[in-house]
């Protein structure tokens, strides 16, 4: 997984007690289990921090673009075009109109998470989500990594009360 872009919302009396508004994370070429994904942006909303060093987010979005290709139960009907949607816990494909869709269950997610959305355009898949709250325990070196990381990216350009960040290529 590689870390493409880092945004945030960051200013002194935040930072001085862990607070931030919103974190927004682009990540490209991830690999969970037997998954994988071209791309992620998540944003996580209203970012604290709690002792001890847990960062805390609520809620968190993210939208996930993976391949075709890489969705090996769809590739017997890769050739057609197919229709895909969103019902409940379940993805539904239609080959068809006039057959019914072939059902396939969505496994339980980690930390809550929620698919809310699934378009296909026949490369890729693109799915939206969100998770209502995120919590992450951190070693202490990690939070003081994360912190330092986010101030010294500050741009230099803007007020401390409204700075923000931008660091593409992290």
């Amino acid at each position: 997984m590689t870390v493409v872009g880092l945004d945030a919302r960051l200013g002194a009396v935040g930072v001085a007690l862990g607070q931030f508004d919103d974190v927004r994370v682009e990540l490209e070429d991830i690999r969970w289990a037997s998954y994988r994904a071209l791309s992620a942006t998540l944003v996580f909303h209203d970012v604290h921090v709690n002792p001890p060093a847990t960062i805390v987010a609520s809620p968190v979005e993210f939208t996930c673009k993976v391949a075709a290709s890489d969705v090996p139960a769809l590739q017997r009907w890769k050739w057609l075009p197919l229709n895909v949607f969103l019902v409940d816990d379940a993805v539904h494909v239609r080959v068809h109109r006039w057959l019914p869709p072939k059902v396939f269950p969505i496994p339980e997610l980690p930390r809550g998470i929620k698919l809310t959305g699934l378009e296909h355009d026949g490369d890729e898949f693109v799915l939206t989500g969100t998770a209502p709250v995120i919590r992450e325990r951190l070693s202490v070196a990690q939070l003081a990594e994360l912190l330092s990381r986010l101030v010294s990216s500050q741009s230099s350009t803007r007020s401390d009360t409204t700075s923000g960040i931008s660091n593409c290529g992290t």
